[in-house]
């Protein structure tokens, strides 16, 4: 299992298109026959819904937390 981790620092929310744009850059990727890919995204600013609601990404992750908790 790969996990493909795309990591966002925007001063927006991370709109659908990452979706298209992740699909893509995974696409490019030579890898094994029969290796799984995972996507996962890491974001500081939020999400659009229809990103989680789409279920591409198998994990959302906001470091923005992270950098707020001491």
């Amino acid at each position: 299992m790969l996990y493909v981790c795309e990591i966002k620092f925007s001063k927006h929310i991370i709109g659908y298109k990452i979706i298209d744009e992740l699909q893509e850059k995974i696409g490019k990727l030579k890898r094994p026959k029969g290796l799984s890919c995972r996507p996962v995204l890491i974001h500081v600013n939020g999400v659009h819904e229809s990103v989680v609601e789409n279920g591409y990404f198998s994990d959302i992750i906001d470091f923005g937390l992270a950098l707020d908790s001491e």
